[in-house]
């Protein structure tokens, strides 16, 4: 099929490969630590009144930021800082919703 008999509302295929593609950069590499404790965590019933995964199960909340930060970081990370876990995932991923 040539792009000449595309759909009008078909995008090409510049446009497809310019958006964005999340955690491309970890292609054929090992997951980073970051990824399997955050994983770890969000899976944890145990946690589940701090930290557990979204109604849609693709994502996850922190429910309770200053027990997550004062007791579930610090058991995990080398840090107790909300903010600083929020930017370690943007560097993988992106922007994120904090609200």
């Amino acid at each position: 099929m040539s792009s000449s008999q595309l759909p009008s509302s078909s995008p090409d295929f510049e446009t497809v490969n310019s958006l964005p593609r999340p955690l491309e950069c970890l292609q054929g590499n090992p997951v980073p630590a970051l990824f399997s404790k955050t994983f770890d965590l969000v899976d944890d019933p145990s946690l589940d009144p701090i930290i557990s995964w979204g109604s849609s199960g693709v994502s996850f909340v922190v429910w309770d930021r200053t027990l997550f930060a004062r007791h579930v970081l610090p058991r995990n990370f080398k840090h107790n800082n909300f903010s600083s876990f929020v930017r370690l995932l943007n560097t993988y991923v992106g922007t994120l919703y904090v609200f």
